[in-house]
């Protein structure tokens, strides 16, 4: 297998005769050249512009699939490629916590202009959502006509943040800067987007949350309800519960009360 060192001399760095599609991301200035068969399987790709390990390694985890399997790629396909490899898990650690990971995202934007969705890059008004074609102007119609605006209503609406749900944490903080102050919904000052945001990034720093795949599942009042899906006893819930109350309520605010339940989907399982 190559190692991931190799990636950052340059491998896949090139041009392409012929290519599928090619398409350019304007903040790093890196053009994707993508080639594609009959089938849609990938046959062959490079990316022209400055050496980038990430650009050549999504350049590698991508030759070989169809369409519709680069469009499921996600870290874990990185990490059982890259498995043993230290150089790899070194270097992730800067990159894994990224809303807006550039190659990914090139990629992604490269998939939706071979499939025709080519309209969703034509306009100078920002993408929030790519998933559902939500744009910028689209959230502050939300807020606009709202009272009380949330990621659940804009997604209601929108159906922004339903999909990949990369974008919500970009949604969450839309809604706690352009969220009108006038806003009657406040706890202690702060509005419910903000308060959202705050938990959002306290629960990623506890130390079960990504294995117990915790989400904020709701905040009414002075109660926020956190979802997880992982198969655990009875004591584990309680014990990690006490554990995750004690957490987020001091390093947020003692006065509000955090309940752990099991997701929706493995409940129905």
């Amino acid at each position: 297998m190559t190692s991931f060192k190799e990636y950052l001399q340059g491998m896949y760095q090139g041009n392409l005769d012929f290519p599928s599609i090619k398409v350019t991301s304007q903040s790093s200035g890196h053009e994707l050249q993508i080639k594609f068969d009959s089938k849609d399987v990938l046959l062959d790709i490079t990316y022209q512009g400055r050496i980038d390990p990430w650009m050549g390694a999504v350049c590698a985890l991508s030759i070989g699939k169809t369409l519709n399997q680069l469009e499921e790629l996600s870290w874990k396909n990185w990490d059982d490629f890259f498995q043993n490899d230290q150089t790899y898990w070194d270097l992730k650690a800067e990159k894994v916590d990224d809303v807006f990971f550039a190659p990914w995202e090139l990629l992604k934007a490269g998939l939706d202009l071979y499939r025709g969705r080519d309209y969703l890059y034509r306009t100078t008004d920002p993408l929030i959502c790519r998933c559902f074609g939500v744009r910028e102007n689209d959230v502050l119609a939300y807020i606009r006509k709202t009272d009380d605006p949330t990621p659940e209503g804009l997604a209601a609406e929108t159906k922004a943040g339903m999909g990949c749900r990369s974008c919500v944490p970009q949604i969450k903080k839309w809604l706690s800067i352009h969220q009108p102050k006038a806003s009657g919904h406040y706890y202690k000052e702060k509005t419910r987007a903000s308060w959202l945001l705050e938990i959002d990034y306290m629960l990623s720093c506890f130390p079960q949350a990504q294995e117990w795949k915790m989400e904020v599942e709701s905040f009414h009042g002075e109660q926020v309800i956190i979802s997880f899906d992982k198969e655990v006893t009875q004591t584990e819930q309680e014990n990690v519960s006490i554990d995750l109350q004690d957490f987020l309520a001091a390093g947020l605010d003692s006065d509000l009360s955090f309940f752990l339940r099991r997701s929706r989907q493995r409940e129905k399982a």
